[in-house]
């Protein structure tokens, strides 16, 4: 009884927070009847594409993976090296911060969005591209 309360406080805790935290050996999430599964936003990004005209392309998508609806919703992406960014639907920002705010994400539900970055001549093969997304849990999980 007492690892499943703590599985499920781990879950909590990392729902809320969007981090990452190791659970206790042996514990198991708890699960069943009036215990909602805790949202968990994941980030993706496709291979980036070129356009031949010197831009590069990524989609992503923020994916809601949990059992629970999540809100307030952020996705940040960082482009690096800094370069000039003429797309970021539908987002803002510049290379060094792109803000995207996603608002709520119902269980199972997803959002979309692309960042498109100029290239500098002799930069294609170097600029990543790097995301987080933050969420807090809606108040029918708590």
């Amino acid at each position: 009884m007492r690892k499943a309360m703590l599985a499920a406080l781990m879950v909590l805790m990392v729902s809320s927070t969007g981090m990452v935290l190791p659970a206790p050996a042996g514990a198991q999430p708890a699960q069943g009847p009036g215990l909602p599964m805790a949202s968990e936003v994941m980030l993706t990004y496709s291979a980036p594409s070129e356009d031949g005209q010197g831009h590069i392309t990524w989609s992503w998508t923020a994916h809601n993976t949990g059992g629970s609806s999540a809100s307030n919703v952020v996705v940040t992406h960082k482009v690096t090296p800094s370069v000039p960014v003429t797309y970021s639907g539908p987002c803002e920002g510049t290379a060094e911060k792109i803000t995207c705010q996603v608002g709520d994400l119902r269980a199972g539900g997803q959002f979309e969005g692309e960042v498109v970055a100029e290239l500098p001549p002799g930069q294609d093969d170097n600029v990543q591209i790097r995301g987080r997304a933050t969420w807090q849990e809606s108040p029918e999980a708590k």
